[in-house]
């Protein structure tokens, strides 16, 4: 089947933020009275769902979300590009591109504003895009729609389960960064994937 779109996740596929997201949850936890989690709990459990849904586990509703939200924009210094980005973006310019991501607005436009990445997209869904986020297959199903790209010619590329879930659950293709039956190791590594 001839691929048309690719449509990705941003945290752990374009760079590495967990940092900056682990470190504001923590320092969110702690204004809110609550104990920090290490890095191993925070990967395993947290990492993946949107923050509202982490923080819900607490207890912690709204006004906890937007103090998180604002806790990860200060961290934005934190978050590094992965390898080849820029590159490897530039090299499936033939593709329709696209991303999916549970992060809010407000914050991928720091991120993306900070290293320059709306130029390489034609539909960037987040969030606030939709009612359900991953792993409901919502955010990837209205990308498509977007880029009047059928889903079945459509690949999502990401790093959780909860994209994997959403993915399958859409109908489209996936890669996985380190998940999942067809998986690489980076974004640096998916030309060679999607030209076989």
């Amino acid at each position: 089947m001839r691929i048309e779109a690719i449509v990705f996740d941003v945290d752990g596929v374009l760079f590495d933020s967990f940092e900056s997201w682990f470190i504001s949850f923590n320092q969110t936890l702690e204004e809110f009275g609550k104990s920090p989690v290490d890095r191993e709990t925070y990967r395993k459990i947290f990492w993946g769902p949107s923050v509202e849904e982490d923080l819900k586990m607490y207890g912690l509703g709204k006004d906890a979300v937007e103090v998180a939200l604002r806790n990860q924009r200060n961290n934005v210094h934190l978050i590094k590009l992965h390898e080849k980005v820029y590159e490897t973006l530039e090299s499936l310019k033939n593709f329709k591109l696209g991303v999916a991501t549970n992060t809010p607005r407000i914050n991928l436009d720091k991120t993306f504003n900070h290293f320059g990445l709306y130029t390489y997209f034609k539909v960037v869904m987040c969030l606030d895009d939709v009612e359900r986020p991953k792993p409901y297959p919502d955010m990837i199903l209205k990308a498509s729609e977007f880029l009047k790209v059928p889903i079945e010619r459509m690949v999502f590329v990401g790093d959780t389960t909860s994209d994997m879930i959403a993915a399958k659950s859409a109908g489209c293709q996936f890669i996985g960064i380190k998940i999942g039956d067809k998986k690489v190791e980076g974004i640096k590594d998916l030309l060679p994937i999607l030209y076989s």
